[in-house]
């Protein structure tokens, strides 16, 4: 879910889209989209925007429920199943596809800007050519990164979706980034710091292989991640060495923790 001024917004995976009055929990509205939504929907420009696990994205008026616009391509047979979302900076939307695709389009009518490569598809079955852009594309200032399954991650210009610059690497959980660095936990389970204006890698903490863990999440001086076995884990910003370990319910962390004044929130499955 996703919270703007007096509305509260959700979605199920049922493709139904709800808004909420946030002050008395009454409903407001309710939307359908095409198919399951695995990821918050998003608010700005007095829209409420979805995306749809079937690669569409929808935009409804936060006030009216009114479908204002839709943005559709084609689905492949071969999907990472894993919340892709969509992310809105200044007046664009950013969304990452199937085949490694980064698309720009504006905000207010849903029209396309720019449309960028993070990775090709490569190998000769059909597995090893799935290349999709997971997670959110992360926007800040001109630039726009993202990351895909068996491919790169990358960074934009957000302004012609000019490639800044690449790294080889696949995850399933898409990138994050702070002032300075641009942090990844790879399908191997090893967090990657890289610098956010080159690419360059600063360092690589492989002591927590195969913990399934989610996107790592820069808190000022720390990176926090959660693991399968409902740990989360903390790591210097600048070297990520271990600095602090905490256990939950043990069950597995599959969202990534949440940035809250003075510290984070975790949610267990």
């Amino acid at each position: 879910g996703g919270a703007g001024g007096r509305t509260v917004v959700g979605a199920s995976d049922r493709g139904g889209v709800f808004a909420l009055d946030a002050e008395t929990g009454k409903p407001r509205w309710r939307g359908r989209v095409a198919s399951e939504v695995l990821a918050a929907p998003r608010l700005g420009g007095g829209l409420v925007v979805p995306r749809s696990a079937d690669s569409r994205v929808f935009a409804f008026g936060m006030e009216d429920g009114k479908r204002r616009w839709v943005y559709q391509r084609a689905s492949t047979s071969l999907m990472v199943r894993a919340p892709a979302g969509i992310t809105l900076h200044e007046d664009s939307v950013y969304g990452g596809f199937p085949g490694g695709k980064l698309v720009a389009l504006a905000l207010a009518s849903g029209g396309p800007r720019w449309e960028a490569t993070v990775a090709l598809p490569k190998g000769t079955t059909e597995l090893e050519r799935v290349t999709d852009v997971v997670g959110e594309p992360v926007a800040v200032g001109r630039e726009v990164c993202a990351a895909a399954f068996q491919g790169r991650v990358a960074c934009f210009d957000t302004r012609n979706g000019s490639l800044l610059w690449a790294r080889e690497l696949s995850t399933v959980t898409g990138a994050a980034v702070d002032a300075r660095y641009v942090y990844v936990a790879d399908d191997r389970g090893a967090v990657h710091a890289l610098d956010r204006s080159s690419g360059r890698s600063l360092w690589k903490q492989d002591r927590l292989a195969h913990r399934q863990l989610t996107l790592p999440v820069p808190l000022g001086t720390e990176v926090v991640a959660g693991d399968l076995e409902g740990y989360v884990h903390l790591l210097a910003r600048e070297t990520g060495a271990f600095d602090a370990r905490a256990r939950t319910d043990g069950s597995p962390l599959r969202a990534a923790p949440l940035a809250v004044p003075g510290g984070f929130v975790a949610q267990t499955q």
